[in-house]
């Protein structure tokens, strides 16, 4: 699953690869092109994370208790599921704890 780990070591080796003094014209040519196609790809990707996280943002707001996938992210209803569930259990322990 792409993430944006994933993303940004796409980006940096681009970068590196336009870095690189020993390409021929037509080489940095077909390396720039490259970087460009990348970069409205990973544009596209970013615009997507932005919108889920504001609708999470929204969704936080108005209390709906909906959550929102955000692969790009790493976030996904199902680890915050779990993630909800585990502090619910050990607020539970502390309560009982006390």
């Amino acid at each position: 699953m792409a993430n944006i780990t994933n993303l940004n070591e796409s980006l940096m080796a681009r970068i590196e690869a336009l870095e690189n003094e020993e390409l021929s014209i037509d080489q940095l040519e077909v390396e720039i092109k490259r970087a460009q196609a990348i970069t409205k790809v990973a544009d596209t990707l970013i615009d997507c994370a932005r919108l889920a996280l504001d609708a999470q943002k929204q969704f936080d707001e108005y209390a709906t208790g909906r959550t929102v996938d955000i692969p790009l992210l790493g976030v996904s209803n199902k680890g915050l599921a779990e993630e909800n569930k585990n502090l619910r259990r050990r607020l539970a322990q502390r309560e009982n704890y006390d």
